[in-house]
């Protein structure tokens, strides 16, 4: 149960992404031209990758068991813009277009506890994007370095090439 509720109290930006350079799971348009990848101190892995129309996804991967229950989560927890070249060193502005609705997952999560189901899975398809009021949209500075080899994001969180 603990699991469950840790992770009901996700926020998302750039700390939360993971896996997906190859356009599946729902991100971008076809194949990534560039993609960074970390496992944050949750575990998670999280991959935020840039496509060649100017687009970006961030998606998360973790999987835990706690007493007896399993979480896994798989899915892409926003998508948008950018600015700036993501092969080469230099900076790249990310502008937030939509995200994953943390009020439908949490009300997965609790669901699957009330339930007493022992394990839950979350996808966008249990749990879609959705578009951001232009009040919530957010443009953030972040640094391609190391020969295009490392992306860090105006956090200091450090990604790298996958």
């Amino acid at each position: 149960m603990a699991v469950f509720a840790a992770v009901a109290t996700l926020g998302f930006g750039f700390a939360s992404c993971a896996d997906d350079d190859d356009g599946g799971s729902g991100s971008g348009s076809g194949s990534a031209l560039v993609a960074f990848s970390r496992v944050n101190s949750d575990g998670e892995t999280e991959t935020i990758s840039f496509y060649s129309n100017n687009t970006y996804a961030m998606h998360i991967y973790s999987r835990e068991t706690e007493d007896g229950r399993t979480l896994t989560m798989d899915l892409d927890v926003q998508k948008g813009t950018y600015t700036g070249d993501p092969t080469k060193d230099g900076t790249v502005d990310c502008t937030s277009g939509s995200e994953v609705d943390k009020m439908k997952m949490f009300g997965l999560m609790m669901g699957a506890i009330l339930s007493g189901s022992k394990s839950l899975t979350i996808t966008n398809s249990n749990c879609p994007l959705v578009t951001l009021d232009s009040s919530k949209v957010e443009t953030r500075t972040c640094t391609i370095s190391g020969n295009g080899t490392t992306f860090t994001d105006d956090e200091g969180n450090k990604y790298t090439r996958k």
